[in-house]
């Protein structure tokens, strides 16, 4: 009975350990599959359309996730590793766009249109109330005074 007791107490003290090791280990590989996925949301998948790399399950999208995977291991910075895409694919691989050169457009052009619609909308507007008024301005005297006959005669006349 002893020994059954001692055999249980040893598994235990044995089991506790190890189960601490796994489980901070597997919070390094939970960290680094995260920083994947993560690197991955940034590319664009090259036989996907409208797809991450991160979210396709195709062969090129998890040859590249390996490949980040890779390159996390080498040590190298997230920025290396999106360098490294954009240079073998081109600057079409980033979802986001590099903010310079003619990719400036992309960010500039939503402002400008927004920008020129107002400004369009507000034209519009005062041509619209400008011809509202007008027929007001076109009337002369003699109108104006078989107006104020009519309404002072009342409705019977």
């Amino acid at each position: 009975m002893k020994r059954a007791v001692f055999g249980w107490l040893a598994i235990v003290l044995l089991a506790v350990p190890a189960a601490a090791w796994a489980q901070g280990d597997s919070g390094g590989v939970v960290e680094l599959e995260s920083r994947v996925f993560e690197l991955g949301r940034q590319l664009r998948c090259p036989t996907c359309t409208s797809e991450s790399v991160g979210d396709s399950s195709s062969a090129i999208s998890i040859e590249m996730r390996n490949e980040i995977r890779d390159q996390i291991a080498l040590g190298k910075s997230d920025d290396e590793i999106l360098a490294f895409f954009q240079e073998r694919y081109g600057d079409w691989v980033l979802l986001e766009p590099p903010r310079e050169g003619i990719h400036l457009f992309v960010w500039i052009l939503p402002v400008v249109g927004v920008v020129a619609g107002a400004a369009g909308l507000a034209l519009l507007m005062t041509r619209w109330l400008a011809k509202a008024r007008a027929p007001l301005d076109d009337v002369n005297d003699e109108d104006l005074a078989r107006v104020q006959a009519a309404m002072k005669s009342g409705p019977d006349a």
